[in-house]
């Protein structure tokens, strides 16, 4: 986390040399182009040697009111959503890019924060984004063909950095199990006639299994549904760079609402459903149970990311749907509403099916 601060609030704008005008970061250009001349500014985008922060150093010594490296932010809140972003200066008004909410600009305060470490710069423009999620929808049969019809608004298409903690952690597992192993056996039934059923004999096992994890992604905002947010799983980490002001330009921040030490937990969730995967596949057998296991984490590394994602959400019957386009390689999830009407006919054609072959047969 020891790493030279750049305040947000001199990132998201910047000047270009020629003109005098706004400069932003172009995912086509993967460089600074002003949006008044158009002249390109070359950034350097040489992947970063990556260095972890050391987990169990800085858990007791990360302080945001007194650490040197922490940096200060004019961050705004959506009283709808509650997302926490960065906004340009000198902006009168704005929409929340996450549910589309107008903004009350007086309500902005100044935040301390720790700067991420690494990111990953813009790559599917907003037109791309677009493209792919009308793809995206159109595969969707279920979604009501009105909602099919209606046209993108790319006024409501936002770039966002969200904020990610990444964990490693190599890990040494102790288990105590058993293992089951199915056998054919022959009985005879109340009818008295002969059957088969399948037995399994359950035998003690236990053992140790070690699993290395490297850049387990936690979302370290609750803005976006989880189901959202680790459904985005296609990044090129091998890619990041080190954290630069100029990347930002044009786009909105979100600033981390847990931090590192919080995160954690959700992290070792998703690391002990690897672990006992593990576990169950060093039982072997045919089934497995798993009566006790416990779980030690070694050499524990953590890193702040800024990843890129385009944002929208729209109103469908009332109801709001967020979906997001992975803004490196243009993976779209997100929701959408159902249409009663296809449902139904889903279930009238899978009975009259039923119906027909119970009459054949």
């Amino acid at each position: 986390m020891d790493n030279y601060p750049q305040p947000l609030t001199d990132a998201l704008q910047t000047k270009c040399g020629a003109c005098g005008g706004m400069m932003h970061y172009s995912p086509e250009a993967q460089n600074l182009k002003c949006i008044y001349c158009g002249i390109i500014t070359e950034l350097d985008k040489t992947a970063a040697e990556i260095v972890e922060n050391d987990f169990n150093y800085w858990k007791e010594r990360a302080d945001e009111k007194s650490d040197a490296d922490v940096v200060e932010t004019t961050q705004i809140k959506c009283r709808q959503c509650g997302a926490t972003t960065t906004l340009p200066p000198n902006i009168s008004g704005a929409k929340c890019a996450f549910c589309g909410t107008p903004l009350i600009m007086n309500e902005a305060t100044v935040k301390r924060f720790w700067q991420p470490n690494y990111l990953l710069p813009f790559k599917i423009s907003s037109k791309q984004g677009g493209k792919n999620f009308g793809s995206w929808l159109s595969g969707k049969w279920l979604a009501p063909s009105k909602l099919k019809k209606s046209a993108f608004s790319h006024d409501s298409f936002k770039g966002v950095y969200l904020p990610f903690w990444t964990y490693d952690a190599n890990t040494e597992t102790d288990y105590i199990g058993e293992r089951g192993m199915d056998r054919r056996e022959t009985y005879t039934n109340k009818e008295g006639k002969t059957m088969q059923r399948t037995v399994t004999d359950w035998y003690h096992a236990s053992g140790r299994v070690m699993v290395d994890f490297d850049d387990v992604l936690v979302p370290a905002t609750q803005t976006l549904p989880s189901s959202l947010s680790n459904a985005l799983t296609k990044w090129d980490l091998e890619n990041c760079i080190a954290f630069r002001k100029e990347f930002l330009a044009g786009f909105i921040t979100e600033l981390y609402q847990r931090d590192f030490r919080v995160s954690l937990q959700e992290a070792q969730k998703k690391m002990e459903k690897v672990i006992e995967g593990a576990v169950r596949q060093d039982i072997g057998g045919d089934k497995q149970r798993i009566k006790s296991k416990n779980v030690q984490y070694n050499d524990l590394k953590f890193k702040h990311l800024l990843l890129p994602v385009w944002i929208s959400a729209f109103t469908f019957n009332n109801k709001l749907y967020q979906f997001v386009v992975n803004g490196r390689t243009g993976q779209v999830v997100g929701q959408y509403p159902r249409s009663m009407l296809k449902i139904v006919m889903i279930v009238l054609g899978v009975a009259a099916v039923i119906a027909l072959l119970y009459w054949l047969l």
